[in-house]
């Protein structure tokens, strides 16, 4: 993966931006998006997620295990920056280091008093922009 494209996925999906977005798809392509509040993007390959709701989204994640995580930055209606980092679901935990490294991020956020369900961990398998369209040089 091209390593300016990996470094804009860290800052942006660390950043925590209340525009996050996951996408998911059930086995009969019925799609679903949710809002992802507490994430973190830990190493090239990997991001931990924090799930204290988003039922839908879970149960899609359990069935096919693939969703896409969009950050989309706007300075009203002039311009749009952001990423969008397609994952497979790797680890669904109630302990551990992954379960614990997410609940004290939590716990940092205005989200500290909602219950953490589980940390939900993803392989990144693609990193794109939002747009891949091209300026027109005028």
């Amino acid at each position: 993966m091209d390593r300016g494209l990996i470094e804009k996925a860290r800052e942006l999906i660390n950043a925590n931006y209340i525009s996050t977005t996951l996408s998911t798809v059930d086995r009969d392509y019925n799609v679903n998006i949710a809002v992802i509040s507490v994430l973190e993007m830990i190493d090239d390959e990997t991001i931990i997620c924090a799930r204290f709701g988003a039922d839908k989204t879970y149960a899609n994640l359990k069935e096919t295990g693939k969703g896409v995580f969009m950050v989309l930055l706007t300075d009203g209606e002039k311009s749009k920056d952001g990423i969008r980092v397609y994952v497979e679901l790797v680890g669904d935990y109630t302990e551990g280091e992954y379960y614990e490294r997410i609940k004290a991020r939590l716990l940092r956020t205005k989200y500290a008093n909602f219950p953490l369900k589980n940390c939900l961990v993803f392989k990144i398998t693609n990193i794109l922009p939002v747009s891949m369209l091209k300026k027109p040089n005028i």
